[in-house]
């Protein structure tokens, strides 16, 4: 997936605008929550999504969903990751 298709989903899932965020090489967080959902599209780098239930890893063109709500941990891989972000 680009990122004009990735901004075109989001919108008609009523998520916000999708901003960039860069994660920090080698990141590991601890399992928390967050009071919005996310979509995530992965622009460079490795990014990985763990919840409780198992861990994905995802890769440039690829993206994930966390609803609100669902304990979550994001991890990096040793190039860090590079991601768009949209809200709701």
């Amino acid at each position: 997936m680009n990122q004009t298709e990735f901004r075109q989903m989001v919108q008609q899932h009523g998520y916000g605008e999708a901003q960039v965020t860069e994660y920090e090489p080698g990141l590991d967080n601890k399992m928390h929550t967050h009071d919005f959902s996310a979509m995530v599209l992965v622009l460079s780098g490795e990014f990985t999504l763990a919840r409780e239930s198992g861990a994905a890893t995802f890769g440039p063109g690829e993206c994930c969903e966390v609803e609100a709500g669902t304990v979550h941990a994001e991890r990096t891989g040793p190039s860090g990751a590079t991601v768009l972000v949209a809200r709701k």
